[in-house]
């Protein structure tokens, strides 16, 4: 009887840690955002923390990771244990902008496994509230005069705000100068002070909006945006063709056991879903939706094609 007591132990303490119950709930679950505080990544995530906290069971918390358009969180999550305790909100930038920029220290499709989407939205094309930029007409015709010499803010480099700035100057035929930051808050700031005129903005620019801190000329996507009623498209406002839809998204370290994945999908699920969450959202300009892993997968696929065209059309360099 001890001899096959002693054999289960040793197969107990030989089966991989990953294989273990999960979660534990005396062991925190880090869900790492790329960007300071008060973006719409940050905002996502400590929107959905609490609730995703429920349905597993477990501490879920929240860690910012700026700088280098979010290439710093990146790489450090794609080192991270595959263990379904660190967990990343994936943008466009990190996953289908940067790797056709440069060499990455991390491959985000070797790299990572899909959880879900999490929320799709327009960015907007906002200007201080004290310049005379009252639509895209004016703010073209302004361009136009400046000769090069007019700038635009972003989040960053690689990020998402910076392909729709660089589409609209493609599309429209104008130059402008890019003003990177390390986030779109201090982007957001800035713009409102006036020292950069406009930024191709996340919808954390919503409150600012509401406000009368920051003026809305028109939303990227291809359709009006419910979140931004009243508010054309770039390409209604006078940039035809023009469409830039945003998202964020959840993955984990590959080699996350896939039956942690489909827990966390599972969850993801029901916590996108629950109409509080989808209000708060929605206030902070987000539409929640969610997927399979296999579909986020594919997303990410077909951006990093499309996006990488774009970048090639129109020379975009990777600092």
């Amino acid at each position: 009887m001890f001899a096959r007591r002693a054999f289960v132990l040793s197969l107990a303490l030989m089966t991989p840690l990953a294989h273990a119950a999960w979660p534990d709930p005396s062991k925190p679950i880090r869900v790492v955002v790329g960007f300071p505080p008060g973006g719409g990544a940050d905002a996502l995530a400590r929107a959905i923390a609490p609730a995703l906290s429920d349905q597993l069971k477990a501490n879920v918390i929240i860690d910012n990771r700026p700088g280098a358009g979010g290439l710093i969180a990146t790489d450090m999550v794609a080192k991270a244990a595959p263990d379904g305790y660190t967990l990343y909100i994936a943008t466009p930038g990190s996953f289908t902008i940067w790797p056709n920029l440069r060499k990455l220290a991390y491959g985000p499709q070797k790299d990572f496994a899909p959880v879900s989407v999490l929320v799709t939205m327009p960015n907007v094309l906002v200007t201080g509230a004290d310049t005379p930029y009252k639509d895209v007409q004016g703010l073209l015709a302004a361009v136009k005069r400046a000769d090069g010499k007019f700038s635009y803010a972003s989040g960053g480099n690689g990020t998402i705000g910076q392909i729709a700035a660089e589409q609209f100057k493609m599309l429209a035929g104008v130059q402008m100068q890019h003003v990177p930051y390390k986030g779109t808050t201090p982007a957001l700031t800035d713009v409102m002070g006036g020292v950069v005129p406009i930024t191709f903005s996340d919808p954390s620019a919503k409150p600012l909006i509401a406000s009368g801190k920051l003026r809305v000329l028109a939303v990227t996507t291809a359709k009006r945006s419910p979140q931004f009623p009243g508010v054309p498209t770039v390409a209604e406002a006078g940039v035809p063709g023009y469409e830039v839809t945003n998202w964020y998204g959840l993955v984990a370290p590959a080699g996350t056991p896939p039956d942690v994945i489909t827990q966390l999908n599972k969850a993801l699920v029901k916590v996108m879903a629950d109409p509080e969450i989808r209000h708060r959202l929605a206030i902070s300009g987000m539409d929640a939706t969610s997927d399979t892993p296999q579909q986020f997968a594919k997303l990410l696929e077909s951006e990093r094609a499309k996006w990488g065209d774009l970048i090639r059309k129109a020379g975009i360099q990777g600092d």
